[in-house]
């Protein structure tokens, strides 16, 4: 059976997959709509490898991947703004000056971060570049990541959120030493807010 959009986005809606996941759903379907939403269902989200096998498969990334992706993009130099979104929702909106990717990337990556612990198996943002002629790019970003592992990466990134913007070391962390045995101490304190609000002050970042 031919699979079209307008099947894809009946699996979708029904499921509140992604369109890649809804696609690969319908080829192990053979373009059944119902046996695809009952794939979906019974496998619980489609596995990462599984969609990567797709002819037509988007990139995958993962937000290691996707750190370093900005970071080269805000070295270039020819970038002033980077606004995040998903779903039409604007997420983070940041100026960009030269020489400061790490304090950039420190306020784009939590927002997404709390987006990517939840989703099943992947969550697409929108990236906006403004650059310095004033052109703007747009950029659709797949992201995927372990739910395990993002919590680690969450707890990193909050940790140098505060160390990079607030620069203020908080005590509590040692007294956690005794009682953790982790590969990354210091690095304990849960991430519980979806919501994220910054003033960013980017004058004495190297």
């Amino acid at each position: 059976m031919e699979i079209t959009l307008e099947k894809v986005d009946q699996v979708k809606e029904r499921t509140g997959v992604s369109y890649a996941e809804a696609k690969y759903a319908l080829e192990v379907s053979n373009g059944d709509v119902l046996e695809a939403i009952i794939y979906i269902e019974g496998t619980k989200g489609i596995k990462q490898d599984h969609i990567e096998d797709s002819p037509e498969k988007e990139k995958y990334e993962t937000i290691d991947e996707l750190k370093k992706w900005l970071k080269d993009l805000i070295n270039k130099g020819n970038v002033t703004r980077i606004k995040v979104s998903k779903d039409g929702k604007e997420l983070v909106d940041v100026p960009v000056n030269a020489g400061i990717a790490a304090g950039v990337i420190a306020v784009i990556i939590p927002p997404i971060l709390a987006f990517v612990v939840i989703a099943a198996v992947v969550t697409q943002i929108t990236i906006e570049i403004t650059k310095a002629d004033g052109s703007v790019e747009v950029v659709n970003k797949y992201i995927s990541k372990a739910a395990n592992d993002i919590k680690d990466a969450a707890t990193d990134v909050a940790y140098m959120f505060k160390d990079k913007v607030s620069e203020v070391k908080n005590e509590k962390f040692k007294g956690n030493d005794n009682n953790n045995e982790k590969t990354k101490s210091d690095k304990n304190e849960q991430v519980d807010e979806n919501v994220f609000t910054y003033t960013v002050n980017f004058e004495d970042e190297d």
